[in-house]
């Protein structure tokens, strides 16, 4: 088996992640589909425009748009989604016009490979399990997109990291960040406090003002967008009609059964998690192996991380199965990367395990052949 250093590993994801980027556009396949053109809307309106007004940057009809886009309080067409990622792609945009979203892409999915790695603890066995789980999942064909989802799932990766290596104030900005690329990152963020908290309150408070820094200017320009600081575009999802535009709100849209929901997400003949990502279900024997481990540094550096990091997985996967857009996805569900990720993070047990018989292995074979050339007569 080759010896992936560090060094090989960030070579491979970057290699892959601009490869498989540059063949896709030369087959002239679009990445900017589905919400990306609204994010990259925004990113346009910010930079030309100066102001929050979609309207100059929807092409035809208003109606042909339903569902992208929000009403502010002055009767706006403004963004419906987590201004940050159009933020942070100003500069790319910029410089390298509409090949900047992609360049923004990229980056935000060598971090996040980075950071699966990371948390998976770092070593040989983390490297080879970060590796597989981008060549195994929709993480590759999220390559060549603009996604908020891999944005996102990136800032709650490191948030993750930064909590496990006991850095609060790391990991207070990175979720802080993370909730506003993708507000639902709340939810996947809470258990963590099981890991940040029992240091004491230095650790928790200093964690605590790191996020509310990083989450403020979201809760600004929602103050100045919509009124409020807590009311987020999808509470102001517009539809225009006869009678003028009227306003919807998204969180109504949780209605499905949770184990008709959880069938959806896991066995679903298209976007399935059995059908993209099927090494993902191996994640149930890594947490069983890091809670039987005699040692807890054999697998993480505590039982409680194991415990955080299944609960984030599991609220993850119960909030999406009530979803009923649960489906809105190309290449994978989307909404499940979180869970994606802190699945193969959970096997690290695993493949330790399973590296460590691969040596032995190899060792014996070693051994084995020069005892073999030391015997008269062979």
């Amino acid at each position: 088996m080759v010896h992936l250093t560090p060094l090989r590993f960030a070579l491979a994801i970057a290699v892959i992640a601009i490869g498989y980027a540059a063949l896709s556009l030369a087959r002239g396949g679009p990445f900017l589909i589905g919400d990306c053109p609204y994010y990259a809307a925004t990113t346009h309106t910010l930079l030309h425009d100066g102001d929050w007004d979609l309207r100059n940057q929807l092409p035809g009809d208003v109606p042909d748009h339903h569902g992208f886009f929000a009403l502010s309080i002055d009767g706006r067409i403004v963004p419906k989604h987590s201004v940050l990622m159009p933020i942070v792609s100003i500069p790319f945009y910029f410089i390298f016009g509409t090949l900047g979203f992609l360049i923004v892409n990229l980056i935000t999915t060598f971090a996040l490979i980075w950071g699966i790695m990371r948390l998976a603890g770092g070593d040989l066995a983390a490297r080879w399990l970060a590796l597989v789980a981008y060549l195994s999942t929709p993480f590759l064909a999220y390559t060549v997109n603009y996604s908020p989802d891999v944005f996102a799932t990136s800032l709650f990766t490191w948030s993750c990291v930064f909590a496990v290596r006991n850095r609060p104030l790391a990991c207070g900005v990175c979720a802080g960040l993370a909730v506003w690329a993708k507000i639902t990152m709340v939810l996947l963020l809470l258990p963590l406090a099981l890991i940040i908290v029992p240091p004491g309150w230095r650790a928790t408070l200093k964690c605590g003002l790191a996020a509310a820094v990083a989450v403020s200017p979201m809760l600004i320009i929602q103050t100045h967008l919509f009124g409020s600081p807590f009311v987020t575009g999808y509470d102001r999802d517009a539809r225009l009609t006869e009678a003028g535009f009227i306003i919807t709100e998204h969180y109504s849209r949780f209605n499905v059964p949770l184990l008709t929901g959880l069938g959806n997400l896991l066995f679903d003949p298209t976007i399935g998690m059995l059908k993209t990502a099927p090494l993902w279900f191996l994640w149930p024997v890594g947490v069983v192996m890091a809670i039987r481990s005699r040692s807890a540094s054999e697998a993480f550096a505590s039982r409680l991380h194991v415990v955080a990091l299944l609960l984030s997985l599991l609220a993850n996967l119960v909030f999406f199965a009530c979803y009923d857009e649960w489906n809105a996805s190309m290449f994978g569900n989307r909404f499940l990367f979180p869970a994606l990720a802190l699945g193969f993070v959970l096997q690290n047990p695993l493949w330790r395990w399973l590296m460590t018989r691969i040596v032995e292995s190899r060792g014996q074979r070693v051994y084995n052949s020069a005892t073999d050339e030391k015997t008269p007569g062979n």
